[in-house]
């Protein structure tokens, strides 16, 4: 006898490269024998191939649209779903719209509290949005510990049904961090070591931070992977600059390709959820430097998976990426305990079974 599986809508207003979206196909991989998922997502993400088409519905890319709304309750009645899953700001917007006609339950994950980029008045705005229809959610996700307190701070409405699940990355051969790497295979004709970061460039990770760390450390490689809004401004600040050591390449469908040619992960972010391209560095033991703030900070410990350093000090920065480039036995050890770190707290299988409970203890489908 066949036992129909419990559908699920996955929504997101974003379908280029990041964390939410990054997220959300991990969790259709690691779930899809349990659940049946639906995704609703504009169309720039190669991965939605991935979904079969009367699976899929392609949404505007940041943008609500009464259209995407009409055709989002006609999808999700046609198919019908049972649970509607909003992951981040956006998605969160379109899913409590379409709840209040299907009535059906929603969870939405934030994928970070994004407050520190807007000016007092749009902030405001986000919080009184937020208090306004955060009720509609039968359950909120955060990804991080951090990520939840700020919300409490901001006293953003979380509800009595709340819970963390960290993100997760799936686990890699560990990098011998100490061995010369072979930059030509990354297109990078030298032999210095390499510093590698990888983001979208927008505001909220903090560019521009990464290039005056590399004007003072000439000696490295500063690699930055991603695209975004910021890209041509900052092809345009190197080249003004003449920062002759930063390479500005682009998103890459194999990341770690770079990754194992690197010898340290830096974050220069404003904040983040729980950041999915410091769970890969980690996932090959990479040592980490990074900037103490929310979403960073759940996710290295200070002086054992990484170092910290104070947003905006770009001396600090300097000096804990030299202490951990400088230093062969630290480096090592250091290497060594994000991996094991990665290993423990941030696997695929953990990450699974916190969404299984968080389906089964909600929702009685199973």
């Amino acid at each position: 006898m066949n036992i129909q599986k419990t559908k699920i809508l996955l929504i997101s207003a974003s379908g280029k490269t990041g964390g939410g979206p990054s997220h959300i196909f991990l969790l259709k991989e690691l779930l899809e024998d349990e659940f049946d998922f639906y995704l609703a997502m504009p169309s720039f993400n190669s991965k939605n191939m991935q979904f079969d088409n009367n699976k899929y519905l392609e949404i505007a890319e940041r943008k609500i649209l009464l259209i995407d709304i009409i055709r989002l309750v006609m999808f999700f009645r046609k198919n019908s779903i049972d649970i509607i899953h909003a992951h981040g700001k956006g998605a969160g917007l379109i899913a409590r719209i379409i709840k209040i006609f299907l009535n059906k339950p929603l969870i939405y994950t934030f994928h970070g509290v994004h407050t520190t980029c807007l000016n007092r008045l749009i902030k405001n705005i986000y919080i009184f949005y937020e208090n306004l229809t955060g009720w509609l959610d039968d359950e909120k996700v955060f990804v991080s510990l951090s990520e939840k307190l700020q919300a409490i701070n901001l006293k953003i409405f979380i509800g009595k049904k709340n819970r963390i699940i960290n993100n997760c990355t799936k686990k890699k051969i560990k990098n011998e961090v100490n061995l010369e790497k072979n930059n030509e295979k990354i297109g990078i004709n030298n032999k210095k070591k390499n510093v590698i970061s990888i983001c979208r460039l927008v505001d909220q990770k903090n560019i521009f931070e990464i290039f005056e760390i590399a004007k003072k450390l000439q000696i490295y490689n500063f690699v930055i992977l991603g695209n975004g809004y910021l890209f041509d401004k900052a092809k345009i600040y190197i080249e003004s600059k003449k920062i002759e050591n930063v390479y500005l390449l682009g998103n890459k469908k194999d990341v770690f390709k770079y990754l194992y040619e690197s010898d340290l992960f830096l974050s220069t972010s404003l904040y983040e959820g729980h950041p999915i391209s410091i769970l890969e560095a980690m996932s090959i033991g990479l040592p980490i430097v990074a900037s103490k703030v929310v979403g960073n900070t759940d996710t290295i410990k200070n002086n054992f998976s990484g170092l910290f350093y104070r947003l905006g000090d770009i001396n600090e920065a300097v000096k804990c990426i030299e202490k951990i480039m400088k230093n062969s036995d630290l480096k090592l050890e250091i290497s060594n305990n994000s991996f094991l770190t990665h290993r423990k707290l941030f696997t695929t299988k953990k990450m699974k079974n916190e969404y299984l409970s968080l389906y089964k203890e909600n929702y009685k489908y199973l």
